[in-house]
């Protein structure tokens, strides 16, 4: 299988192809962590790779090469060197870790793999949760009572 998403050596939506594919590899790390894909979770990566523009005929064969390699991050640096996109992958992976409403300790252990792996220390790692967690609730609205 071609290891670029959509197949092209273009650029898409603004991150290169290598970083792209670097984002969908984290988040099927992250996704599988328990061995199971919510729906709202394949949901989340079908609008990850609607906004990546992976063609529709390539997306079973993604997800297939993606759960098959989803134990590891090992060389998931080396697609991903700027900065800004690897605090951006991790805030995604953050995000579908939670978008089920559960996020359980082998998610939550996987997360943290991925930041060591593109080099985003414990401190940074607790910055990114908690911009993703204001980030949800601006989202969610004001509180009524």
């Amino acid at each position: 299988m071609d290891a670029t998403p959509g197949g092209s050596c273009e650029s898409v939506r603004g991150m290169t192809v290598e970083s792209a594919t670097g984002l969908m590899r984290a988040l099927g790390f992250v996704a599988w962590a328990d061995e199971r894909l919510a729906p709202e979770e394949r949901e989340m990566l079908t609008t990850v790779m609607d906004a990546l523009h992976i063609p529709t005929e390539r997306r079973a064969e993604l997800c297939a090469a993606l759960r098959a390699s989803s134990s590891s991050v090992e060389g998931l640096a080396e697609s991903i060197a700027d900065e800004v996109e690897r605090r951006f992958v991790v805030a995604q992976a953050i995000i579908l870790a939670g978008v089920d409403g559960v996020v359980v300790d082998a998610e939550r252990e996987r997360i943290a793999k991925l930041a060591t792996e593109l080099g985003i220390d414990d401190d940074e790692l607790e910055f990114i949760h908690q911009a993703v967690d204001a980030t949800s609730e601006l989202a969610d609205g004001p509180a009524t009572g």
